[in-house]
């Protein structure tokens, strides 16, 4: 097992926090956190590794048994070429053939007085290629048909939102106690202006006054 110093360490969480990480630095990370001799301070880091690590999809069972599946139809397809055979493929043709004339003249031969001429036909036969379609580079082809996962990247900035709504919901929370403050102060004052013998009156503007009705003095609150 490979040990990193803690100022290396220290270094790859600067470039973590900071978003430029390479996914192999990441790697490195996350074996490392999940280590057991974890400095105190670094205790947080270990468990957020930890919560990433356990939200990363797991490997279904039907993936493997179908990975067996492929590997056993493998086996057998190579047991089956091997037993058929050498001199029995040998006399199949790889390719169809086609025929070619080329016609000659032969010398004049004299026979009883009379000259012919004797064309011979020669057949030469040659295999047609067939064109080879353009195939697709296997390294694009595995690109293509590999599935895009998250990488720590996306599970930190899941984990910004969480951390911004939390925020957001302790906002509201303390602005909800500080109305009920403001309440229960305003309710004492008028159990103590009512105590005085004042009673509160709501104007057309808004503003409350408060009215003593036995000496008839008024009172204004902004």
């Amino acid at each position: 097992m490979i040990q990193y110093t803690k100022e290396y360490i220290q270094e790859l969480l600067t470039k973590y926090m900071d978003g430029t990480s390479t996914l192999d630095e990441e790697a490195i990370l996350a074996q490392y956190f999940k280590g057991s001799n974890i400095p105190e301070e670094w205790l947080c880091y270990q468990q957020m590794f930890q919560e990433i690590e356990a939200m990363k999809p797991q490997p279904k069972a039907n993936r493997r048994w179908a990975v067996w599946g492929v590997a056993a139809a493998a086996v057998v397809a190579g047991v089956l070429y091997l037993a058929v055979p050498q001199h029995h493929t040998q006399l199949v043709p790889t390719a169809p053939l086609v025929a070619k004339v080329d016609t000659t003249s032969m010398q004049s031969v004299e026979s009883s007085g009379v000259q012919s001429v004797e064309r011979v036909d020669t057949v030469a036969a040659r295999p047609v290629i067939p064109d080879e379609a353009p195939q697709q580079p296997v390294k694009a082809r595995k690109r293509s048909l590999r599935k895009a996962e998250p990488t720590i990247h996306d599970y930190d900035k899941a984990y910004a939102l969480i951390a911004q709504a939390e925020q957001t919901k302790t906002q509201v929370v303390q602005a909800k106690a500080q109305a009920e403050q403001v309440k229960a102060k305003m309710e004492l004052f008028n159990a103590q202006m009512a105590a005085y013998g004042y009673v509160p009156v709501m104007q057309e503007d808004g503003t409350i006054i408060y009215i003593n009705e036995q000496e008839n003095l008024i009172a204004y609150e902004e």
